[in-house]
């Protein structure tokens, strides 16, 4: 037998207070330490802190994370694809960063002579998203030693899913919602500038897949920007934060938008409440979401080929 495993956040689905809260505490002890100076003792606070912002905006806005049921038809994709490219005895996977099951946890039941693929669900490779899975595998190999190997996918190529992604969007709009007088705004995680230890924050791979996916759009829009979905805590952000990305396409004289969330392989809070949030200072926008990439038939066969190559 052979292993895909698929790996997301695992950002739960609900906005309880007490996932929230676990998830929250997991993403500082997990990953916000190793890059950033953060005191044990401010962890519970600021847990807590992020946990009751994260509750209240769900609550207010009557959201639920589609990312659980998202990954699961992801997985089911891949399925579909190693049935077609690599015929054989596959076994797909879901496991999460920091909610269970956890990825140690899941490489862990997997017999030690059997090979396994991770593949990081994440659109550019940073110390934020395929780095955190690469120190999840030595970990858990370490503690486990396994006679196959565990192979974790680097992200793919930027030109390879920025064709993905520009034929994505062109087929959910259809013709209607592409010409001159509209405008498209590209979205992604925005990170620090000056993060106070060196790391990849991945910035500059995702400004290449913006500027890959730009290139492929151009003509077909009257204006396509790049905006940052930024955070407040621990210095300076990327800029143009997506509240200013809208604000330049009003001032460039849009009413029509189209919003896609490029920087996301699958839809989240992140992808989908807080760029709604921001375009709804801005009345004067038409603006249509485009759904992540998600269980798209074509990011599973390019997954599936980075498996089999």
């Amino acid at each position: 037998m052979q292993h895909v495993v698929l790996v997301t956040y695992g950002e739960p689905p609900s906005p309880s207070f007490s996932d929230q809260l676990v998830y929250s505490w997991r993403i500082l002890q997990g990953l916000t330490r190793s890059v950033a100076d953060i005191p044990q003792p401010a962890i519970p606070f600021i847990a807590l802190s992020r946990a009751r912002g994260r509750r209240s905006m769900w609550r207010a806005s009557d959201y639920t994370s589609p990312l659980e049921p998202i990954t699961h038809a992801q997985a089911a994709a891949v399925r579909a694809a190693l049935a077609q490219q690599e015929p054989g005895p596959w076994t797909v996977h879901v496991a999460y960063e920091f909610r269970r099951p956890l990825m140690e946890d899941v490489l862990r039941a997997i017999p030690g002579h059997e090979p396994v693929w991770v593949a990081p669900m994440y659109a550019t490779d940073s110390a934020f998203t395929h780095e955190l899975s690469r120190q999840a595998a030595a970990a858990a190999t370490t503690r486990s030693p396994r006679g196959a190997p565990v192979r974790v996918l680097q992200a793919l190529e930027v030109d390879q899913l920025a064709d993905i992604s520009a034929a994505h969007l062109l087929r959910e709009l259809g013709e209607a919602g592409i010409g001159p007088d509209t405008a498209l705004v590209l979205a992604a995680h925005g990170t620090l500038l000056e993060p106070s230890r060196r790391i990849d924050t991945g910035r500059c791979a995702t400004e290449r897949l913006y500027g890959a996916i730009r290139k492929r759009l151009s003509t077909r829009f009257g204006l396509v920007l790049n905006g940052w979905l930024n955070h407040t805590r621990g210095g300076r952000w990327t800029e143009p934060p997506i509240e200013e990305t809208l604000k330049r396409v009003s001032d460039a004289g849009f009413t029509n938008v189209v919003y896609y969330p490029y920087g996301f392989l699958a839809d989240n809070a992140e992808s989908q409440l807080e760029g709604r949030l921001a375009a709804a200072a801005r009345p004067e926008l038409r603006v249509r979401f485009l759904p992540c990439l998600n269980d798209s038939a074509e990011l599973a066969k390019a997954l599936v080929g980075q498996v089999a190559g």
